[in-house]
């Protein structure tokens, strides 16, 4: 204890030295306001550039439905998007000639491209949070499932934190992302606009933006909720939204 000063006081003069770099810290350091690097949108905040992006797509067969046979491509290929897609200043995907397009390589490309405008919006870094270019083509990769993992999508946004399953259906919103499997084994992936009811109320389906053959290439479409055939297996069916909880 320094001479001459109190127990009370030698405290109070201990406690503020120890509480002097936090207050020091909070006055001087980081703007709190400033975009932090790595950030994720709030749940349902990116919806609306998700919606802004697909209405940007021509509806008139521009972009022709097509799903290859042979997948095993090499890094920068195209994959399934319309338009090629740029990160970091390098190649993620390149586009096809014929501006053709899958439903996983759409989709992704949906969400890549409103993840970016939401970025520009807020003056944060063009990044999807901390990922690299080679973080990001093992989320497209997971966006695309696998057949050990029929839950695609879901897996890419909730495992690396950009988004959330949608348990509950009344939840759903225009914007969100679905990943349907039928009853004969097929699977689509799309942007989710609203659910069918039928009798009571009850879900009879839903309708979607994608592309599929049904619609010459990217459009909105409804498909049925039932129990066999080519109707959607509703037990199978992954409801994402992406954003923190």
């Amino acid at each position: 204890m320094a001479r001459g000063v109190g127990a009370r006081e030698y405290a109070l003069r201990m406690r503020c030295a120890r509480l002097w770099p936090l207050l020091l810290l909070a006055a001087c350091g980081q703007d709190r306001s400033a975009p932090a690097h790595g950030d994720v949108p709030a749940g349902g905040e990116l919806n609306a550039y998700v919606l802004a992006a697909l209405r940007a797509y021509p509806t008139d067969g521009t972009h022709g439905y097509h799903w290859p046979k042979d997948e095993s491509l090499p890094p920068g290929a195209w994959r399934g998007n319309a338009r090629a897609l740029v990160y970091d200043g390098r190649t993620l995907s390149a586009a096809e000639p014929a501006g053709r397009c899958h439903c996983s390589g759409l989709t992704f490309e949906v969400f890549f491209d409103a993840w970016m405008a939401w970025t520009r919006a807020t003056g944060r870094p063009e990044r999807i949070r901390d990922l690299d270019l080679e973080g990001v083509r093992r989320l497209q990769r997971q966006w695309f499932g696998s057949p050990e993992d029929h839950s695609t999508l879901r897996t890419a946004l909730v495992e690396n934190g950009l988004g959330t399953q949608l348990k509950d259906w009344e939840q759903a919103r225009p914007g969100d992302f679905v990943q349907l499997w039928r009853h004969d084994g097929s699977g689509h992936a799309a942007v989710f606009l609203a659910w069918e009811r039928g009798p009571g109320d009850a879900y009879s389906g839903l309708r979607y933006w994608s592309t599929q053959k049904s619609t010459n290439g990217i459009g909105e479409r409804i498909e049925d909720f039932g129990a066999g055939g080519h109707n959607v297996n509703w037990e199978e069916l992954y409801l994402c939204r992406v954003g923190r909880p």
